[in-house]
């Protein structure tokens, strides 16, 4: 910037503008510093002839795997020209275990790109989705696991295979999370219905029993344990149809409490007209309550 002076200005006036424009320097260079410190993944580099910021670009360290600015790196940021917007994922699609573990956290990615992230009791950790993206600096295309607010949740590189059996998370390779079962969960192993749903399922203080009465007739009774004194009972009487375990608006919610041991307990019925769907994610049950929808968050493992 060239600023001109007409005679006779003050060498005052000149010096007030001098320290006007090294403040304003400085506070660039301080911005600059900032943005590296919170950003994960630099998307370009910012030249700057003052000493201040070549020394904070040569110091600060830019973390890889793990977080993200949220106010300036998210996935809305990205220009298209990085993301591969056609790629199939159903190379990736299916039901992933750390170290292969069934008791371990798990994964579930669809065909369409989308993810469930479940701690080791079956409860929801995250959701969200996944994009294959070119990185810049390494010149490879890597797998970032966006939540569904746009954070970065997870990474992984993407080795060139197709129908992939194994992801290393990170820079570090940890988790390692291995496939078990494809899209189709236990439904793809040539068992029957009867085999595959029957028998005791829980999560947390959630227990689900269901029995196999014949002919494609299920019976599913949960008991919800509130307190140590109360619990919710859900009886449904279910039919087996394309995969799933339905019932379709005979459902029973009723609420026990036991007042001392030596009572019997009341029983209030909250409603008969309940609805639900069970249905099979990789090995465990998933009880869609489509009534209430209490139990979104929770997969159930069998005992």
């Amino acid at each position: 910037m060239k600023v001109k002076y007409k005679k006779g200005e003050s060498i005052m006036k000149k010096t007030a503008i001098l320290l006007t424009l090294t403040a304003m320097l400085c506070a660039s260079a301080s911005c600059g510093k900032e943005g590296l410190q919170s950003s994960s993944k630099s998307s370009s580099i910012i030249a700057d002839t003052t000493a201040v910021t070549t020394a904070v670009a040569e110091t600060t360290a830019i973390p890889t795997t793990t977080a993200k600015n949220t106010e300036s790196t998210t996935a809305a940021d990205k220009t298209t020209a990085n993301t591969d917007n056609s790629e199939d994922y159903t190379g990736l699609s299916g039901y992933w275990y750390i170290d292969g573990d069934t008791s371990a956290a798990s994964i579930h990615i669809t065909k369409d790109g989308k993810f469930t992230a479940y701690y080791p009791n079956g409860i929801v950790e995250e959701r969200g989705y996944v994009k294959r993206e070119l990185e810049p600096t390494i010149n490879n295309y890597i797998f970032y696991m966006y939540r569904d607010s746009g954070e970065l949740f997870q990474t992984f590189s993407d080795d060139g295979e197709k129908e992939k059996s194994d992801i290393y998370m990170g820079n570090d390779g940890t988790p390692h999370y291995v496939k078990l079962y494809g899209e189709g969960g236990l439904g793809d192993d040539g068992k029957g219905p009867e085999e595959r749903f029957e028998g005791s399922w829980s999560c947390g203080r959630a227990i689900i029993e269901i029995t196999y009465k014949g002919e494609g007739v299920f019976h599913a009774l949960i008991k919800w344990s509130g307190s140590a004194s109360s619990s919710g009972l859900w009886n449904y009487p279910l039919i087996y149809d394309n995969g799933k375990l339905i019932c379709s608006g005979n459902g029973t919610l009723t609420h026990v409490e036991f007042k001392d041991a030596e009572s019997a307990p009341d029983e209030t019925v909250e409603y008969t007209d309940g609805a639900a769907e069970f249905t099979l994610e990789g090995d465990r049950l998933f009880w869609n309550d489509l009534k209430e929808h209490c139990a979104d968050d929770m997969l159930f493992i069998k005992d």
